[in-house]
């Protein structure tokens, strides 16, 4: 083979580039439109400044303003504080929780949990609160209403339950209850439940002052038992020696 054949088959062969916008020069003067989605967030992003002229009217009608206008009653939100205040006084239980984050799933269980038990999973807002409690005996409720709480009525003292069902759910935190009227804390919601409920404590009474009579009615009887069985031992005697 010649070298000439050689070079034209072995020698790598080098195209000459020209770089060249696609479809030519950009049109400045009128621009192709952009993709809707860029356009929407052009427009999202775009600037925007008040005129001038418009700073002193601006200023002007602040003083116009009036800052210390009282805010408008929501009649909604009086019915729900109005309600807020009947479970109050109808529950003899009334337990406040800290409500940490958790899944609607969790959520629903522990309602349904609670609603099984005939207790209420109730969610207000602190000022539907402070106008249904304020001005009560329960205003003191409202330190508890910092952050996020719920707030669950029993119309029965279930506290040994409801402790229980609160130990599935650590996303509920408990603060504090109202017992019998009075403001108890966390630690004495845990004693209470350790007493036993009203019935064990009728029938051990009621034991205990059956086990008092049936003592005091031995005793009485027992010198009179006694006599009668040394009779009977002497009549049997006697019927022996005749």
């Amino acid at each position: 083979m010649s070298l000439a054949a050689r070079n034209a088959i072995c020698k790598a062969f080098t195209p000459s580039i020209q770089i060249k916008r696609f479809r030519g020069k950009i049109n400045i003067q009128k621009p192709k439109p952009p993709h809707f989605e860029r356009a929407k967030y052009l427009a999202l992003a775009k600037p925007w400044f008040l005129p001038q002229d418009t700073d002193k009217k601006r200023c002007g009608n602040l003083k116009k303003l009036d800052f210390h206008k009282q805010k408008e009653e929501n009649p909604f939100q009086r019915i729900l504080s109005q309600e807020l205040y009947r479970w109050f006084k109808t529950s003899k239980l009334v337990a406040f929780c800290h409500y940490n984050p958790m899944t609607k799933d969790d959520e629903y269980k522990a309602y349904m949990l609670l609603h099984k038990e005939k207790m209420h999973f109730k969610k207000y807002g602190k000022e539907t609160l402070e106008m249904a409690v304020k001005g009560t005996p329960y205003e003191a409720v409202l330190d508890f209403y910092v952050s996020h709480n719920i707030t669950i009525f029993s119309p029965e003292p279930e506290i040994k339950k409801l402790l229980k069902i609160l130990r599935r759910f650590p996303q509920l935190i408990l603060l504090a209850g109202i017992y019998e009227n009075k403001l108890i804390s966390k630690e004495e919601l845990v004693y209470y439940s350790n007493i036993p409920n009203i019935q064990a404590a009728q029938a051990t009474l009621v034991q205990t002052l059956n086990s008092a009579g049936t003592q005091l009615v031995s005793n009485l009887n027992s010198h009179q038992s006694t006599l009668v069985s040394h009779i009977d031992q002497r009549a049997n005697q006697l019927q022996k020696g005749e």
